[in-house]
């Protein structure tokens, strides 16, 4: 195993313990597969330029290569980089790029960044030695500067096969097309990409926002594990999304319905994103005054259960809280001894149990889980 492929398998065990495990089965509905893009509207096209084509926009910053969402453009090892280098200087052929070209002054990457961040290491910041080279072991140790000018005129010559996703192309079409090109070693999670195509959007207002959601002391105070390839974000969207279109709104998949969420997010007025973020920082406020470090986990009914996030709890717990007034929070902490009491009880109701645990995603799973809760506040604020 490659130290890349070390690092990508340390990083998904880290993920995997700061939630709940969540089965999604998203495929249980079909109904999301009715619906395959217009190929008319795919605006992508294929160029052959030299790779001093990147070379000369990575020079000027114009390929964003630190995304401030958490995929290292360095994962890959001071070996593997530089064997890269030694292909292209061998002419070996190495695989196609793929940009978002939304935006001419700063393309997106698509597919590609860890080529693009050792090129860079090598002949932009020149911080990467050749090491471990198989066929070129007389220039072991070297710089780009130290290259014959030969070489380096063969590294500018180089012909590489880029892609472009021209500004014409709809967002929606272009998340299906990050998914089919997004295929290497380090993928893109679902979040990622939704950040990725949002920069394009109203300066990426949507990103902006969810950032600014769980940035705020009460978001931290109940989801306190570090904030691993935008995970936060994600679990703020599922939020989100349920107040922007209404719960029974929901048609899975998942990952569509937030995508959408996202696009909608990025042209909401402020008034209304006032609006939405006063009731979730309201929500999950009460909920923690009512649920303290037990929030949105199951070990409020498991005690021996691991202290982490169920995202299908959070969603349907924070969208319910978020619905009501302020007067209606103010009766549920003011019953917050029954409350306790009432939730224990809906967390170990078999049916419940199986909407926040299994298939998750699935349409019925949904409105399940969400009319339980939503009932049982409204059985609290109603007292009866």
């Amino acid at each position: 195993m490659s130290n890349a492929d070390e690092k990508t398998e340390i990083s998904e065990k880290i993920v995997n313990t700061e939630f709940d495990p969540e089965e999604i089965e998203d495929n249980d509905d079909s109904e999301h597969l009715k619906e395959p893009f217009d190929p008319k509207k795919v605006d992508v096209s294929i160029t052959t330029p030299n790779l001093n084509m990147l070379i000369t926009r990575l020079h000027h910053n114009e390929i964003d290569l630190v995304p401030d969402f958490q995929r290292s453009g360095d994962l890959w090892s001071k070996q593997i980089q530089s064997r890269l280098i030694e292909s292209i200087l061998i002419r070996l052929p190495i695989p196609a790029f793929y940009f978002d070209a939304a935006i001419d002054d700063k393309w997106q990457v698509v597919d590609g960044l860890q080529r693009l961040s050792a090129i860079n290491n090598f002949v932009v910041t020149q911080n990467l030695h050749l090491t471990n080279l198989e066929f070129l072991t007389e220039y072991e140790g070297c710089s780009y500067n130290e290259l014959p000018r030969a070489l380096q005129r063969r590294i500018d010559e180089f012909q590489t096969s880029v892609y472009l996703i021209k500004p014409g192309t709809p967002v929606g079409v272009k998340y299906s097309l990050f998914n089919r090109i997004n295929t290497g070693g380090l993928k893109l999670n679902h979040q990622e990409i939704r950040h990725a195509m949002s920069q394009s959007i109203n300066g990426g207002a949507a990103s902006k926002f969810l950032k600014r959601l769980v940035e705020t002391e009460v978001f931290k105070n109940v989801v306190i594990n570090k904030n691993y390839r935008m995970a936060h974000e994600e679990l703020a969207l599922r939020h989100i999304s349920f107040i922007m279109f209404g719960i029974e709104s929901y048609k899975s998949s998942m990952p569509k319905f937030l995508n959408k969420a996202m696009i909608e997010l990025s042209s909401v007025e402020d008034k209304r994103l006032a609006e939405m973020e006063k009731g979730f920082l309201a929500s999950l406020k009460t909920t923690f005054d009512i649920f303290e470090t037990d929030s949105f986990k199951k070990t409020l009914a498991i005690p021996g259960h691991r202290r982490v996030v169920n995202k299908p709890l959070f969603e349907s717990v924070s969208v319910c809280l978020a619905k009501i007034s302020d007067e209606e929070r103010s009766i549920l902490l003011n019953r917050k001894d029954d409350f306790l009491k009432a939730f224990i009880c809906l967390l170990e109701d078999q049916k419940f149990d199986i909407a926040i645990s299994k298939s998750t995603a699935n349409t019925e799973k949904v409105q399940t889980r969400f009319s339980m809760v939503s009932a049982l506040v409204n059985k609290l604020i109603l007292g009866r």
